[in-house]
């Protein structure tokens, strides 16, 4: 053998003995490890709750029945004013006699029961609803709005992720793979510390929006009651004073006149008396209904937030995975030989 040929083939044999032997990395690559570590969840914007709305209940005496109500103090003199008249001639047209008879005959007892939020007898309840049901006669009571929450009337009557899995085909068995599984390890440490301190700001949140709605709640029942009595109680002293007008003009009027009108009278008491406690009922309902409605709001935005956070680190722990696998995968790219 020449000694050229020799020298060739001792260079082939320790080229090939240097390719063989060459050591796999103990590192993934640099490059991808920079990537997965700059994974992050995407920022959210927070939902607030939606504020509840709320509009008033109101009860407005009709004009109508004011400026009867005014008249009456000038019965006596014999003299039946136009507006009178007319009232008398209203309830004559719409109701029979003994309709008429009954109302006239409401007794101070039966009031008071209504006043105390008890509910109209069957028979004056039938009377009632046929006043209610006549135009003519619907133009001298007042008009009662109810409250209403989030555009509805009252009346008054009453998850976390799933664990992520190894990449299929690797065990961590070297180094390289080692420093792989720690780079993702990392990265999920990270985002877990994030979600969970964005569920806790979500949760901080939603204490804080229904943490005052007990004592709001408190706040608007309080009044309610003695705003309604001292309506109750003005009523029944127009009533009365209405009344004596008219027992004082009694002897100088026609019967039929007086029966009409003390109907008439008794008729805006009850109905006022109904209308209030109503309302008054309408006004507590409406107070829970409100906590009830901000709750509900606070809540949902409390889930559409926690979803949100959720769907953004899930996204984050995809990618990660991912990319976990593409460390692993330099592991075997950047060794030879194996």
């Amino acid at each position: 053998m020449s000694l050229w040929v020799y020298g060739l083939t001792l260079t082939l044999v320790m080229y090939n003995c240097k390719k063989k032997d060459e050591p796999f990395p103990t590192e993934p690559d640099s490059g991808l490890v920079k990537e997965i570590n700059a994974i992050d969840m995407d920022p959210i914007t927070p939902v607030q709750p939606v504020a509840v709305t709320t509009t008033p209940s109101s009860l407005v005496v009709s004009a109508k029945a004011t400026e009867v109500a005014g008249a009456l103090s000038t019965l006596s003199s014999g003299t039946v004013p136009p507006t009178v008249q007319t009232a008398s001639n209203d309830m004559n047209a719409a109701l029979t006699s003994a309709e008429l008879n009954t109302l006239a005959a409401v007794t101070p007892a039966t009031i008071n029961d209504i006043a105390g939020g008890g509910a109209l007898p069957a028979n004056l309840k039938a009377i009632m609803d046929k006043v209610m049901a006549n135009p003519a006669l619907l133009a001298y009571l007042p008009k009662m709005t109810l409250p209403t929450v989030n555009g509805k009337t009252v009346s008054g009557r009453t998850g976390n992720p799933e664990s992520v899995e190894k990449v299929d085909g690797i065990e961590i068995e070297d180094a390289c793979l080692i420093a792989a599984q720690a780079a993702f390890d990392a990265v999920k440490t990270k985002l877990d510390a994030k979600k969970a301190t964005q569920d806790a700001q979500i949760a901080a949140a939603y204490s804080a929006a229904i943490a005052p709605l007990a004592a709001e709640q408190a706040s608007c029942t309080s009044g309610i009651p003695a705003t309604y009595a001292a309506m109750r109680t003005a009523a029944q002293a127009q009533a009365t004073s209405s009344l004596n007008d008219l027992e004082a003009a009694k002897s100088v009027i026609p019967a039929g006149l007086y029966v009409a009108i003390k109907a008439f009278i008794n008729i805006q008491l009850l109905n006022f008396l109904s209308s209030v406690n109503t309302l008054q009922a309408a006004d507590l309902k409406a107070c829970s209904e409100k906590t009830t409605a901000a709750t509900a709001a606070a809540a949902a935005a409390r889930d559409a937030n926690t979803a949100a956070v959720n769907a953004s680190y899930n996204a984050a722990i995809a990618k990660a995975t991912i990319k976990k696998g593409e460390l692993a995968q330099s592991c075997h790219n950047q060794g030879g030989g194996r």
